[in-house]
């Protein structure tokens, strides 16, 4: 609850200031920020959990700064609750099921390429913090405190397509990969659990 109380007062006070800066919407003058907000879906799994397939959704929500160095290059810090995990593929013929929740508080940094002020293309490293998890298997609650890494660095390459004439909405696609690991894993030929996810969002520029 913590963490979407300071995304939500992050985002009216960067709605604030990404409007004063902008000024004038309807203007094509450079401006040398930018702000938005971001709401989607985290398609993710687990590398050495046992399983395979992207079946765990999750939410992907926060607040976009762009420091805009030219009309081309920007750089970009986002604040994020980002779900993330794996899950068993839903089969109602498939008594056994696994789940596991891994919930962060996520800061990526990227460095943007605008080209033609239409496409955004974006790659750069994120810092996430563990804010909640949990492990089901065949309905029941196992214990993992202290199992799973509070802390995990990962990479980021995508990109936004920017819609409409005003170009205040864009569509961003994303993958995203752990760089360090995030828990012990149960397979033996993997080092370490590690974090795999596509991620689909809307984004609003102010």
């Amino acid at each position: 609850m913590r963490i979407i109380i300071v995304i939500t007062l992050f985002s009216l006070n960067l709605g604030l200031s990404a409007q004063i800066n902008a000024g004038d919407p309807d203007d094509n003058e450079f401006h040398l920020f930018d702000g938005g907000f971001s709401l989607g879906a985290n398609f993710s799994q687990v590398d050495g959990d046992a399983l395979a397939g992207f079946n765990k959704i999750g939410i992907n929500v926060g607040p976009i700064i762009h420091i805009n160095f030219n009309p081309n290059w920007s750089a970009s810090m986002e604040l994020l609750y980002s779900q993330k995990g794996a899950r068993s593929k839903p089969d109602p013929n498939n008594v056994n099921t696994f789940i596991l929740v891994m919930d962060y508080a996520e800061v990526p940094i990227l460095a943007n390429y605008n080209d033609k002020n239409r496409l955004i293309f974006q790659a750069g490293f994120s810092y996430g913090r563990l804010v909640n998890s949990r492990e089901k298997i065949n309905g029941i609650e196992q214990n993992i405190e202290g199992v799973l890494e509070n802390d995990e660095l990962s990479y980021i390459v995508g990109g936004t397509f920017l819609v409409g004439e005003k170009k205040h909405i864009g569509v961003n696609l994303r993958y995203q990969g752990s760089i360090t690991k995030v828990g012990p894993s149960a397979n033996p030929k993997v080092v370490g659990l590690i974090n795999r996810l596509v991620t689909a969002r809307a984004t609003y520029y102010f």
